[in-house]
């Protein structure tokens, strides 16, 4: 008993001993502290504090629940407008449609009235939040539907008949009030094709003499699988036999021309173009897609090898930026093949938004400002269906520095950090301007550089602390872009501690005699 008092009061000395030569033993940093904080916070708070990347989940506003959003149309950055869909697996037809005229924070759900109640919505083009029309499909009547007061009331406008054997409308778009197009598959042998001067009161087919010839019987068009860029149109086909082929006009749909794609066949072929000659083909099927790009407004295609993940279900190109291209993945029980991805590089290569990795999004839709919806499935009328991507500050398609390095280790030892940025105009990168934030004087690196260049620096650090290395970089055309940081830690680590032990029993031997006596064990 006496000894086990000896032995406790020696616990409690070297406790003391301890607690002098390493005070920072069981203390965390503040660095430390602060992450471990973040990682307790939920979604709700991580959005009010600006960690959240830009997506935000929005209320559709239809009332069945299910209802899923495989065509989405942005006017800009607050009129958007969407039809919906059965996804319940039912199948049932559904003549819905979804707008927003605040960028999504309401939407309004309604029905496409006097529309046939066995037919559903193909796509959707709007020009302004009163006008939009959408061809309906497989009911009857089919053909194009127009309304002219944001949806309350809609019109058939029946000159584009859309009735023959195989008739199946499939993508409409209009240039302003007047002038517009509309196509469908074929019907007497060549693609039912219809253009209008006057809002769509009085549709005129194209005479089959202007559009080259289907190549086989089972040559289709596909729901929404169009782009156009000024006068410029292109649709895509889906052909079982012989693969799928881009038709083109450059007149607003009277003449056409036609060019292979190479892809499969089966492949359903849409289309995305960022000017009048560079664009992407995709073949959409919804696993792992298959890309070709054009640099000659669609005569030719080249495939893309490419890198990551580009999801087969949508995509589309995002306006005001040089080559960005958005995709999204929809598949029921695999969840790899869900969320979003981007490309900077014109589909060369893709990077996921890991904020909505296995999260289901059918179509999608972009603006300037990088400002996109993605389509998904409802719980309710105030729950769900819609996702909302604006740029937020981790995660982006990166306009900032990309900092990448050791972010632990030792005083008085080197060490390389890697600095990378992207430009959305792809200018080159004039020179970062780095802070190392251990009171040493900013250092600036010197390029040029090009996007996703990347330049190493070297730095040692001074002392055993926190620190935050921050950064900019400006383009070559005087643009800066946002700041970066990256935090690093040089914490007292275990052989430090054991240094200070030693040096106190170096420099306090009298310790020795008071120890032994308290044990009684020499």
């Amino acid at each position: 008993m006496k000894n086990i008092k000896y032995l406790l009061k020696a616990v409690v000395i070297l406790g003391i001993v301890f607690a002098f030569v390493a005070p920072g033993a069981a203390m965390l940093s503040q660095y430390q502290v602060e992450k471990k904080l973040e990682a307790k916070l939920p979604s709700t708070m991580k959005t009010t504090f600006g960690m959240n990347p830009g997506w935000v989940e929005q209320a559709s506003n239809f009332w069945e629940p299910s209802r899923g959003i495989h065509y989405m149309h942005a006017v800009d950055e607050n009129i958007v407008w969407a039809v919906g869909y059965d996804g319940s697996g039912s199948s049932i037809p559904v003549q819905e449609f979804t707008r927003t005229t605040d960028g999504g924070t309401i939407w309004h759900a309604d029905t496409i009235d006097d529309a046939p109640i066995d037919g559903d919505t193909a796509m959707i083009f709007a020009l302004d939040a009163d006008h939009a029309w959408v061809p309906i499909h497989s009911g009857d009547p089919q053909g194009i539907w127009n309304t002219s007061d944001g949806g309350s009331t809609w019109d058939h406008q029946d000159t584009a008949l859309f009735s023959g054997t195989g008739a199946f409308p499939n993508c409409v778009h209009f240039w302003d009030e007047n002038d517009g197009w509309c196509m469908g598959d074929q019907v007497d042998g060549y693609y039912e094709i219809y253009t209008t001067t006057d809002g769509g009161n009085n549709w005129v087919r194209v005479p089959s003499e202007n559009i080259p010839a289907p190549q086989s019987s089972i040559e289709y068009g596909v729901v929404g699988y169009y782009d156009v860029v000024g006068d410029t149109v292109w649709f895509g086909t889906q052909d079982a036999t012989y693969g799928g082929r881009v038709y083109k006009s450059t007149d607003k749909g009277l003449h056409w021309t036609v060019s292979d794609v190479i892809f499969s066949p089966g492949s359903y072929i849409d289309i995305r173009f960022r000017d009048e000659l560079n664009g992407l083909a995709m073949d959409k099927n919804f696993t792992d897609a298959s890309l070709a790009e054009t640099s000659d407004g669609g005569d030719t295609w080249t495939s893309i090898t490419y890198t990551g993940k580009c999801h087969g279900a949508d995509f589309d190109y995002v306006p005001g930026t040089t080559n960005m291209y958005v995709s999204t993945g929809v598949q029921t029980g695999v969840p790899e093949n869900n969320g979003a991805t981007f490309s900077l590089d014109g589909g060369h290569s893709w990077t996921a938004w890991s904020e909505v990795e296995g999260i289901q999004l059918f179509g999608t839709t972009w603006v300037d400002g990088i400002i996109g919806w993605g389509g998904n499935f409802n719980v309710d009328e105030t729950t769900g269906g819609v996702y909302k991507y604006t740029p937020g500050t981790t995660n982006n398609p990166p306009d900032k520095p990309i900092i990448e390095g050791p972010a632990m280790g030792t005083a008085g030892k080197e060490y390389d950090y890697t600095f990378k940025a992207y430009d959305f105009d792809e200018d080159d990168i004039k020179e970062f301007v780095v802070y190392w934030g251990d009171g040493t004087p900013d250092e600036t690196i010197s390029g040029p550089f090009a996007p996703g260049e990347e330049v190493i620096a070297s730095h040692t650090w001074e002392r055993q602390k926190d620190y935050k290395i921050t950064a900019t970089a400006e383009d070559v055309n005087g643009g800066v872009s946002e700041e970066a940081s990256f935090f690093v830690t040089m914490p007292k680590n275990k052989a430090v501690h054991r240094s200070i032990f030693l040096w106190f029993f170096e420099n306090h031997q009298n310790i020795f005699p008071i120890l032994r006596q308290i044990l009684g064990l020499f």
